[in-house]
């Protein structure tokens, strides 16, 4: 998702939900991440996605949609990203 969708408080909730799960990404991927700050941002991104569904938003324009798709926990999904050695 990009800024230029952005058109609402539905829309801001939906972007930076997405930009948590690109920064969950990015912090899986790494071998020497810090624990608690890939917690953290996992945590965070838990929250919005449980908050746009509490509130109906529509997250089929972002990485959201692939973490419930895989259901619905980001711990689950973000372990794809790390590596395997």
């Amino acid at each position: 998702m990009t800024t230029h969708r952005v058109n609402s408080p539905d829309g801001a909730l939906a972007y930076l939900t997405d930009c948590t799960l690109a920064t969950v990404c990015d912090l899986a991927m790494k071998k020497s991440a810090p624990k608690s700050e890939l917690s953290r941002q996992i945590s965070i991104a838990q929250k919005a996605i449980d908050w746009m569904d509490e509130f109906g938003i529509d997250y089929s324009h972002t990485r959201a949609k692939d973490v419930k798709a895989m259901g619905g926990k980001v711990d689950i999904w973000a372990e794809q990203f790390k590596p395997t050695t």
